[in-house]
């Protein structure tokens, strides 16, 4: 089962339950907390799929639907329309999730992890956020991106991302290698200032912001 990753984590246990009645135990396979996603295994081999659709191909203004149980009222939908697509949202780890679609159809507590479908029962998204003290701003993450993650997590357990190892620190330039480039010069120190005049007991000397002689 493709959920939330926000649903599942630090649970101490898991259990599904079933339209029918049933309730299962369930684990974890896998989370994902950059792409808000985790894959729920169940202990059951009779469970019906939902059909995947192809993110890719919706258009703003194409109806969909999300199911989910708001607020503990179970199997509830509600209808909206996309209203944009290629949105980014920043995950729990703060990593950006790319191509968001951002949906009017409502959604409550209860609707995170819950699939977004399309006018043929198709599941679109991922139900992930919505925006505190606003009306019809409701955001999933594409199911092109779910079916990516999911690969990865069946596979490995976790997504494997490259990265680039880059690393920066500042150092001061030598005077060759300004000449050199035609730098200017560097500003002067702030925190020291040289004085002809200064004395030992000058004010300057005494709070180490000038030169004595």
């Amino acid at each position: 089962m493709l959920t939330n990753s926000h649903v599942v984590e630090e649970a101490a246990a898991l259990e599904l339950r079933l339209i029918d009645g049933r309730t299962l135990p369930a684990e974890v396979i896998g989370a994902d907390p950059a792409t808000d996603l985790a894959v729920v295994r169940a202990g059951a081999s009779d469970l019906a799929a939902a059909r995947l659709g192809d993110s890719a191909n919706l258009r703003a203004g194409q109806l969909v639907i999300a199911i989910g149980n708001l607020l503990g009222f179970q199997h509830t939908v509600s209808a909206g329309v996309v209203s944009a697509l290629g949105r980014t949202l920043r995950s729990q780890t703060g990593r950006q999730i790319e191509n968001i679609i951002q949906t009017d159809a409502a959604l409550n507590p209860g609707n995170s992890g819950c699939p977004l479908v399309d006018n043929r029962a198709r599941v679109v998204g991922v139900n992930t956020a919505v925006i505190l003290g606003t009306q019809g701003l409701s955001f999933a993450v594409p199911i092109d991106t779910a079916k990516w993650v999911v690969s990865e997590l069946l596979a490995h357990g976790k997504v494997r991302r490259a990265y680039l190892g880059v690393a920066g620190q500042t150092r001061p330039i030598s005077r060759q290698a300004q000449r050199r480039l035609d730098l200017p010069p560097p500003p002067p120190s702030r925190s020291s200032a040289w004085h002809p005049t200064a004395r030992r007991t000058r004010p300057a000397c005494i709070t180490g912001t000038g030169s004595w002689r």
